[in-house]
């Protein structure tokens, strides 16, 4: 890398610490320009556009300057940092049949974050042997690098194999207590197995780490109901009606309530809602997935 390109590269970097962004673009542009092989450039310009909100731009950028240092020179290792990039905005845009293809052709590169990824893919796929195989390719690197163990859990739950899910989510949330996702997986994981006392102490942590985190309450006001508890079930239940006054499950779930204790009249005003609403009651499974989707898709974004 040239003298100037390097003090180019600095002078964006510190108009972007200095939050100015749209000077950053202007000087980064002009490196491309002049030499259209540096990839640190492509790869900090499309780390602004996303950063904007811009992923068509970065698209773009990133598949020009792909095909440009693929064109123009034989070094790898920058291709590699272009197509994991491009394969990286894909695969957080929710675009797998793109992503796929792309970080695949990096599977032979020692980058955790690569195999994490396409574990990822794979259990997204329900292709849980190709998932584990990426997971445990990182692990026997790092037995401690950040999310491979939570994610091997996830994998395993999702195959039904409750205890491995449990043993493997517990060493992540030891390195890593404040997760949130993973922790939902571990109450999931508790949840499905039947260990209900367990699974109500870690749905009760999720709340305490964020008090506005509705499947905690509905999950602890199911789970009460299931243990005899109805006048607690109906506190948390209630909290997740405030949260979310839409939801069936939580609507169905208060008419369970007041149908166990005999306020037959409130659970019918409750369960004709939920009938003239026309909702379809998911099944636990899947309600916990869906809810464990949508958190795993809000912290890709």
């Amino acid at each position: 890398m040239g003298l100037s390109v390097k003090v180019l590269l600095d002078e964006a970097a510190g108009f972007l610490g200095d939050e100015k962004p749209l000077h950053a673009i202007q000087i980064l542009r002009r490196i491309i320009a002049t030499d259209p092989r540096c990839s640190d450039a492509y790869l900090k310009l499309a780390e602004i556009y996303i950063g904007l909100h811009n992923h068509d731009a970065a698209e773009r950028l990133l598949s020009d300057g792909l095909a440009r240092i693929s064109e123009d020179n034989p070094d790898e290792s920058l291709r590699d940092k272009l197509v994991y990039a491009l394969g990286s905005l894909y695969y957080n845009l929710g675009d797998l049949e793109r992503a796929l293809p792309l970080l695949r052709t990096l599977n032979s590169w020692r980058n955790p974050s690569v195999h994490l990824a396409l574990a990822t893919i794979f259990l997204e796929q329900n292709e849980f042997e190709e998932a584990i195989t990426e997971v445990r390719r990182v692990l026997r690197s790092d037995a401690k690098y950040p999310d491979a163990n939570g994610i091997l859990g996830r994998i395993y739950l999702k195959r039904k194999d409750f205890p491995s899910a449990i043993r493997y989510l517990r060493r992540e949330i030891g390195m890593n207590e404040s997760s949130v996702e993973f922790r939902l997986d571990l109450a999931t994981a508790f949840y499905m197995l039947g260990d209900l006392r367990v699974a109500l102490e870690e749905f009760t942590l999720l709340i305490d780490t964020d008090p506005d985190f509705f499947p905690g309450w509905l999950m602890c006001g199911k789970i009460l109901l299931e243990l005899g508890k109805p006048d607690e079930s109906e506190f948390y239940l209630q909290r997740a009606m405030n949260l979310n006054p839409r939801s069936a499950e939580v609507l169905q779930s208060l008419a369970n309530l007041y149908s166990t204790i005999g306020e037959v009249e409130k659970a019918r005003a409750l369960f004709d809602e939920v009938a003239d609403a026309d909702a379809i009651i998911e099944d636990d499974t899947d309600t916990l997935e869906r809810i464990s989707r949508i958190t795993r898709k809000r912290r890709r974004h």
